[in-house]
């Protein structure tokens, strides 16, 4: 990100509605800033396709993100930035900065790993999963002296269900909390309280509910975790943001405006 320029316009670009919670995040750290929001609705979920089908969507969706004039995108979409991110930037040429969602969750861990010494639960996408980006990312960033102090277990748990549950609304059903309590029990039964990543962008909305089922772990909102990492990348690059007095509106694009769930609807009246 060049120091010279002004961001003005950010792109956030997500496979449905998950990246909304990015999305609030965003607008809540950079007010003045104009966002697009682009949801291929019509593809949507990513978490079950194959990596070619994943790549060859996110450049779709970055073609049109970058014929918005963005300045910035946000890929808020964990399967997309673990399949897809080399593709993105390739799509959107050297001018617009692109930012995942692996490497600031995983920033965002090894922060509280100084308090934290348990190991560490991915939650995540089948599909995200099976990329290994997470796993990657934390056997460079960790000490990998088997038995060492720093030595630290690393678990990717996939939760298919989950998100079909979530834009069904099902936020405070009681299948949710049984499937949830299903994904994590093994992890909760060995008795070491660690960290957990929500490597999913729809997951900050049911945040409470996981804590529930992980007493005494630390949850990372990976939502949170890109808006603050964006805000340090856009200081210490020297950037100029927007100076608008006031938030402007998002603009929203969904490839399959039908299929966006009725409780994304609702959420998006108040974003």
């Amino acid at each position: 990100m060049s120091s010279v320029r002004v961001v003005q316009r950010m792109g956030v670009f997500d496979s449905g509605v998950g990246g909304i919670t990015v999305l609030q995040a965003l607008r809540r750290k950079f007010p003045s800033i104009e966002f697009v929001y682009l949801g291929d609705t019509a593809n949507v979920p990513y978490g079950t396709k194959s990596p070619s089908q994943i790549e060859n969507l996110s450049r779709l969706c970055a073609q049109r993100l970058r014929d918005e004039k963005i300045d910035v995108l946000v890929v808020a979409c964990n399967t997309a930035s673990s399949w897809a991110l080399p593709a993105i930037r390739q799509e959107v040429g050297p001018l617009v900065d692109v930012i995942g969602m692996v490497e600031p969750g995983v920033a965002s861990v090894l922060d509280r790993c100084l308090t934290n010494t348990g190991p560490i639960l991915v939650l995540a996408t089948r599909a995200t999963v099976r990329s290994g980006a997470y796993r990657r990312a934390f056997e460079t960033a960790l000490p990998q002296d088997s038995g060492g102090p720093g030595t630290r277990d690393v678990f990717e748990q996939a939760c298919p269900l989950l998100v079909p549950m979530i834009e069904e609304g099902w936020l405070d059903h009681k299948i949710l909390l049984q499937t949830i309590d299903e994904y994590v029990s093994t992890h909760r039964q060995q008795g070491r309280e660690g960290i957990a990543l929500l490597g999913c962008t729809h997951y900050p909305w049911i945040r409470t509910q996981i804590e529930s089922r992980l007493p005494g772990w630390t949850v990372v909102d990976s939502a949170e975790s890109v808006a603050q990492y964006l805000a340090s990348r856009v200081a210490a690059s020297g950037a100029k943001l927007s100076d608008q007095a006031s938030s402007p509106e998002v603009k929203w694009i969904f490839t399959d405006p039908e299929a966006v769930p009725e409780f994304a609807r609702k959420i998006l009246r108040s974003v």
